[in-house]
């Protein structure tokens, strides 16, 4: 098929995950929930001047994915960043569903038997992430929000080619990062640039707190902080551990994050003895 990657790019991945710059001579698949932000937001439009992005620049970038080809791509310096998936999901979670849900339930002010207003305690926030997983987690679509949990396996390969020159990893972060920063010629450094409202301290308005994990009401509270506990401490029972793994199995097969079942299995058998 001619054109068979630039098919690939504009059905399974999405103008909105692509970032390419004439200068630099790169295309970026912008996969979610991999520090993307940090790295556009806080180094990537601050030193590139003709940075191309759909939602920044659209007419422009249209008529440069218009006119895209195979050749023009495998000319370009490509790259992506993946992640765990059972921690990429649970911040797809925190991010696209968690921070509406602890807005709104401070929003209407719902009493809590401690006496605060707009708690939330740790068994709501696991019972909302069960019902994620099993009902939400296998749907997605490339031109929505839902691309925060979509499979990572569409930026790296194609027909089981690889499509990308250069794949980092979330847990490798610093290293993959200055990486791709020498290849762009841009700052190693990566600063923590916050990708919602969450992230961002609210004063005096007891702002989504989790009750039972140590904060008090009318203290600021951020999404950063109700990450603290570790990703693992989310997947407590076979069923959501299952899900996980058959949606994103090739992700896990792929990228080698087999040994993070390994790592919750015996953690499950001790939580169910």
């Amino acid at each position: 098929m001619k054109n068979k990657l630039t098919n690939h790019i504009k059905t399974k991945i999405g103008k909105f995950q692509v970032i390419h710059s004439p200068s630099r001579n790169f295309i970026w698949y912008k996969n979610a929930k991999t520090a993307g932000t940090s790295m556009y937001r806080g180094v990537i439009l601050n030193e590139i001047d003709d940075v191309l992005a759909y939602k920044r620049n659209p007419k422009e970038f249209d008529e440069w994915w218009d006119k895209l080809t195979d050749e023009k791509i495998n000319n370009c310096f490509t790259f992506t960043f993946v992640r765990n998936p059972f921690d990429r999901a649970l911040s797809a979670f925190s991010h696209i569903i968690l921070e509406e849900v602890l807005q709104s339930h401070y929003d209407t002010g719902l009493p809590h038997k401690s006496g605060g207003r707009g708690l939330l305690n740790f068994d709501q926030v696991y019972m909302i992430f069960s019902l994620f997983i099993n009902r939400i987690l296998q749907t997605y679509d490339i031109n929505k929000k839902s691309v925060h949990w979509m499979p990572q396996h569409f930026f790296v390969e194609c027909e089981g080619e690889s499509i990308v020159d250069f794949v980092g990893r979330y847990e490798d972060l610093k290293i993959d990062w200055k990486y791709v920063a020498n290849k762009l010629q841009i700052s190693e450094e990566l600063p923590f640039w916050p990708s919602s409202n969450t992230q961002k301290e609210v004063e005096g308005k007891g702002h989504g707190h989790i009750h039972g994990l140590g904060y008090s009401f009318g203290d600021p509270v951020t999404r950063e902080q109700l990450q603290k506990l570790h990703w693992s401490r989310y997947y407590i029972d076979d069923k959501l551990i299952n899900i996980v793994l058959e949606v994103y199995r090739k992700d896990i097969d792929i990228f080698g994050y087999d040994y993070v079942e390994r790592q919750l299995r015996p953690f499950l058998s001790n939580i169910n003895k």
